[in-house]
């Protein structure tokens, strides 16, 4: 189809070798206990900011209505949660413009009580991408003390 021929030929025409991408969570350390026994409200708060950091605005091109994606992995890399297997996305396609310069926060949340009995002590890893855009995106580390 010429929708498809032409969201092909804008990624390839994109310049996101200039992009830049931030991840933040907090809180940066969970105890097994917390994750274990959780207050309704725990959860980690994540903000993964994209910055188009080109002189030129960019066109970014959406399969469906998700926009981000994050993954929870255990120490050994092995993803133990997958952010947007809690939801389910419209099926509509579309476009976000970021200007030169211009950002765009995304603010994601994961319960705690989604990694019960999913993950031990030790350091774990959040990262955060655009989806269609795997190239997009932030890592940092979660600490998960005893």
């Amino acid at each position: 189809s010429l929708f498809r021929f032409s969201a092909e030929k804008l990624q390839r025409e994109q310049n996101l070798e200039s992009f830049q991408t931030k991840l933040e969570a907090s809180p940066g350390e969970l105890s097994l206990k917390e994750i274990r026994d959780p207050q309704p409200e725990d959860q980690i708060n994540l903000k993964f900011t994209v910055t188009n950091g080109s002189n030129t605005g960019t066109f970014l091109y959406f399969p469906t209505s998700q926009r981000c994606e994050a993954q929870v992995r255990d120490e050994g890399g092995k993803v133990i949660y997958t952010w947007s297997e809690d939801f389910e996305f419209a099926a509509d396609a579309g476009y976000s413009f970021l200007n030169a310069g211009e950002r765009v926060n995304y603010q994601l949340t994961i319960p705690f009580q989604v990694l019960r009995g999913k993950i031990a002590a030790g350091a774990a890893t959040l990262t955060a991408s655009l989806v269609n855009y795997p190239q997009l995106k932030a890592e940092m580390p979660l600490q998960i003390v005893p």
